[in-house]
């Protein structure tokens, strides 16, 4: 045992403490306190660790440590590189960083509100590109400019037909009671002179009537009800009345007298009143849209 085993052991014993009493004191392991007091100081879990216990367990039995450390410094092992100080067991705890701060409830909205007002950036452009995309594609009505068919030689347009075969049956039978009714103006004719106007219907098709006018003059009327476009051509498809829309009181007269055959093209038949030699024409068919193509026989 060795000189300062003695004195610590010594020192306890006076205190009256037992290893175990030291060992709660101090924190150091009973097996390490024995093998101080005999002085192995190679049992002990490092030379490092040799000062910084002996310096506990003075401190813990009353004496000076530092004093005792110097007198007995040859007994101690030297390490390579001396402890000052060893931190007590609450010292050598790590330290509890600091929770970190928080940012403001502010701050950590802002990126929501942000990518909200995207969305609705979005939504609102793809809107209005629409809305004006849909609006660019409305087709627009002129009311000012009539809409006239020009081209005479159509073909009959399915929407147009107002014809069924039970009406082309009433057609024959019709054209057939007028050619005998014909035969009787014929001889009516040779009786009476002053009977000089026959307007025939020979055939329809599509929105176009066919009729022959056998007078020795033609004059044409055609008042009107209400708004149609109108135009009039003769056979060289010239115009005798440009295209146009006329409105109700409105009121169309023209000496076709010097004409072969002339295409009157009504786009609102039901609002025009047509007279030939002072006899109102009845209209062929029920279309709205009707062209009359007169043949003229003087």
């Amino acid at each position: 045992m060795s000189d300062l085993g003695l004195q610590l052991k010594q020192a306890r014993e006076d205190k009256g403490l037992s290893l175990e009493d030291l060992q709660r004191t101090t924190k150091i392991q009973k097996r390490y306190l024995t093998a101080i007091e005999e002085g192995r100081f190679d049992s002990l879990p490092g030379l490092f660790y040799a000062r910084a216990f002996v310096k506990t367990y003075a401190e813990a039995v009353g004496l000076d440590a530092a004093e005792l450390l110097e007198q007995y410094k040859n007994e101690l092992p030297q390490p390579s590189k001396e402890a000052e100080n060893i931190p007590s067991r609450s010292e050598r705890r790590k330290p509890i960083p600091d929770p970190p701060k928080r940012q403001p409830r502010a701050f950590s909205i802002l990126p929501v509100v942000a990518a909200i007002l995207f969305l609705i950036v979005i939504i609102v452009a793809v809107y209005i590109f629409q809305s004006n995309f849909s609006g660019s594609n409305d087709p627009v009505i002129n009311d000012d400019e009539p809409s006239i068919d020009a081209d005479f030689g159509e073909q009959p347009d399915s929407d147009d037909e107002t014809t069924t075969d039970d009406d082309a049956t009433g057609d024959e039978d019709g054209a057939a009671d007028d050619d005998a009714a014909d035969n009787e103006e014929t001889g009516s004719n040779e009786e009476d002179e002053e009977q000089t106007s026959e307007l025939t219907l020979n055939e329809s098709s599509g929105n176009t009537s066919f009729l022959e006018l056998d007078a020795s003059e033609f004059q044409l009327t055609i008042d009107f009800t209400g708004a149609c476009s109108v135009d009039i051509r003769n056979a060289d498809g010239d115009f005798i009345v440009s295209p146009s829309t006329l409105n109700a009181d409105d009121e169309i007269i023209e000496d076709l007298s010097e004409e072969e055959s002339v295409l009157i093209n009504l786009g609102a038949s039901q609002n025009a009143i047509v007279t030939i030699n002072g006899e109102e024409v009845d209209m062929p068919l029920d279309a709205v849209h009707q062209k009359l193509d007169i043949t003229f026989n003087p």
